[in-house]
């Protein structure tokens, strides 16, 4: 066994060996393929680092590890590898050996980076707990809503919705609301005041800087939906996806009390699902539903377009304990001095 190395694959042959193992592997998501490599490197205080293993001259398993850095103290406290989705393994009855070499290959090259590694599984991992114990990475339960598409109708979709969330899309588009993809710049960040305004004022959480959400909108993986009425921007969605397999939300968010008979956020939503049946992918993610026994809002309301609850946990590796434990009571600190 050996290893491509820790950057983008530097020849035509090792990238087609990326993207066939991508096209092939059951737990494949658009933030583990080349395109996602290059957005993120595209991004300020963000950087990407691909691992790639190689076993009996196939590509076994790979991941790509968003490096987040900011200045100040804060920043510094929170240093962090995220891997979104979940490794990208074989179905080959060696992908237990090639997991041990990525998660090795993992340790070895953030040391001394970062403070920890998270990663956020969109896929069941079960059966491989006992390795990422063994090499010390903690499982951490934490929910997800998916919203199966494969072989399904439209109607079949709102059928399988609360009858209320049905009703309120379903009256939105008859008020004359309507939702597209993002063509411009200038929708782009309309969209986003709406979503910094309702994270800072709601959420309590920052958001990445306007450059992401350009930057992902002249990607080839980023798809963007505008909510507008009466040529205003209400609303929208920064999503992520795959062609021929699924898509992901970002960031959703619509102006709050605009109209008691239009619903902005529920369209938003409602355009990356359409999108989804109308380009036959097999899912919809909606990217986090808390951790489980906890009230979580948010939760409740990604329920409700139909979805189906799943545990695919998170797994965490800490570099740093001391520096893991400042840093997350520094921002619970900031979030309530913001509140």
């Amino acid at each position: 066994m050996n290893m491509f190395g820790s950057e983008i694959p530097d020849n035509e042959h090792k990238a087609r060996k990326w993207v066939d193992l991508i096209r092939s592997s059951k737990t494949s998501s658009p933030f583990q393929t080349i395109e996602f490599y290059n957005f993120l490197n595209s991004v300020n205080n963000i950087s990407a680092k691909a691992f790639l293993i190689n076993s009996y001259n196939e590509l076994s398993s790979l991941c790509v590890a968003a490096i987040y850095t900011q200045p100040g103290v804060l920043g510094y406290l929170s240093r962090r590898a995220i891997v979104y989705g979940g490794v990208v393994l074989t179905d080959s009855i060696q992908n237990e050996d090639s997991l041990i070499a990525l998660l090795t290959k993992l340790r070895r090259e953030l040391k001394g980076r970062i403070i920890y590694c998270e990663i956020r599984n969109s896929f069941d991992y079960s059966e491989y707990r006992r390795v990422f114990d063994k090499f010390g990475w903690k499982y951490e339960p934490h929910l997800n809503v998916q919203l199966n598409l494969k072989n399904k109708t439209t109607e079949e979709i709102l059928a399988g919705m609360q009858y209320n969330r049905r009703r309120e899309i379903k009256m939105s588009l008859k008020e004359g609301a309507l939702v597209k993809e993002a063509t411009s710049t200038s929708e782009v960040e309309s969209l986003y005041f709406i979503v910094s305004e309702l994270y800072k004022q709601k959420v309590h959480l920052p958001v990445p800087a306007l450059d992401f959400f350009i930057n992902l909108f002249k990607s080839t993986i980023g798809k963007i939906f505008i909510v507008y009425h009466a040529e205003k921007v209400i609303g929208g969605a920064f999503c992520i996806y795959m062609p021929g397999n699924s898509i992901y939300t970002l960031y959703y968010a619509g102006l709050r009390d605009y109209h008691n008979k239009i619903f902005p956020t529920h369209l938003a939503i409602w355009g990356a699902i359409n999108f989804g049946l109308e380009n036959h992918l097999n899912m919809v993610d909606f990217m986090g539903a808390g951790k489980p026994d906890v009230p979580y809002g948010v939760r409740e309301y990604k329920l409700k377009f139909g979805g189906e609850l799943v545990e695919h946990g998170r797994f965490v590796y800490v570099f740093n304990p001391f520096l893991y434990k400042l840093g997350k009571f520094g921002i619970r600190l900031m979030s309530k001095i913001s509140l």
